[in-house]
């Protein structure tokens, strides 16, 4: 029988040159950042996506350094190693805006580009429309808030107290393994059992079944209205995966986002969890535009 991982087991345990702290927000809640890279460098922060944690994005956190990138990776509430709270009301899409924002106060950034797949690349998007001033700019992975999502329709059926009965249980590894290979991934040979259990572990500490099925009944999961996309004022990148499950047909959406540099890249939901290379090789050099930085190639 597979027993979790221990949050010092989690990633990134072992990783040198990566820290891990924990910081409680003017909003209250305490989650995990971890960084490597210049302190001095470009800040860019890392949202991920929903029921996962910033191991989502450990190809990103090797690699973006290497061009001049100061990376910081978030535990969002309710997930990872951050805070669960039952409050009504705590995982919606105002209460994750105002952790962003308050997370880059608490690491005294003016401002930060900001970096996020799915729910994250929603959140990051939303955040960048709201507070334009505090993002340098954007990169969006497979994006929640340009098409609908109806795959989460039946998720926000159930009442609130069904829903805090089965938050009190455990998810079963099962479960996310299957989640994983049928839905976030197209490439299995990247779906390791490491990789399961770094998803799985977390949703054994409670509160995580209630966090991530409040967040689906709070979290704003609707396409953002045409009129607010054209005011996007921060340039911005998206990379879709060819073989998306979940966020299908989203080219036409993202070319709509104003100057925005659309990419499709053979992969699924998590692409770049499957072409970290290529996804991080774009990434990397969309953030270093512009300034004084070596870029990757003149690193090797």
């Amino acid at each position: 029988m597979a027993h979790p991982l221990s949050p010092d087991e989690l990633y990134p345990a072992g990783v040198p040159g990566v820290t891990t702290k924990f910081i409680t927000l003017a909003t209250g809640v305490r989650v995990r950042v971890v960084e490597t890279g210049p302190h001095d460098g470009r800040p860019v922060v890392l949202l991920h996506g929903w029921g996962a944690s910033v191991f989502m994005y450990r190809d990103g956190i090797a690699l973006l350094p290497g061009y001049g990138l100061r990376v910081i990776a978030v535990d969002l509430r309710g997930f990872g190693l951050s805070d669960r709270p039952f409050a009504r009301g705590a995982y919606t899409l105002d209460a994750y805006v105002a952790d962003v924002d308050a997370l880059l106060d608490a690491l005294s950034l003016p401002a930060a580009s900001l970096a996020g797949q799915s729910m994250g690349g929603g959140l990051a998007l939303h955040y960048a429309l709201r507070r334009p001033e505090r993002v340098q700019r954007l990169v969006l992975i497979n994006p929640t808030g340009l098409v609908p999502a109806p795959y989460l329709a039946p998720l926000k059926l159930p009442p609130r107290s069904l829903v805090r009965a089965f938050g009190r249980r455990l998810a079963p590894r099962w479960l996310f393994r299957s989640v994983l290979r049928h839905l976030a991934y197209c490439d299995t040979a990247r779906l390791t059992p490491r990789v399961v259990d770094e998803y799985w572990s977390p949703s054994q500490l409670t509160g995580y079944v209630n966090a991530a099925i409040c967040t689906f009944k709070e979290f704003d999961w609707r396409p953002i209205p045409a009129e607010s996309v054209a005011r996007l004022a921060v340039p911005s990148v998206v990379i879709l995966g060819t073989e998306d499950r979940l966020i299908r047909n989203a080219h036409g959406s993202a070319e709509k986002l104003p100057g925005a540099r659309v990419y499709e890249v053979s992969g699924g939901h998590c692409v770049h969890e499957e072409q970290p290379e290529q996804v991080y090789a774009m990434i990397g050099e969309f953030l270093a535009e512009g300034h004084s930085v070596k870029s990757h190639n003149d690193l090797n």
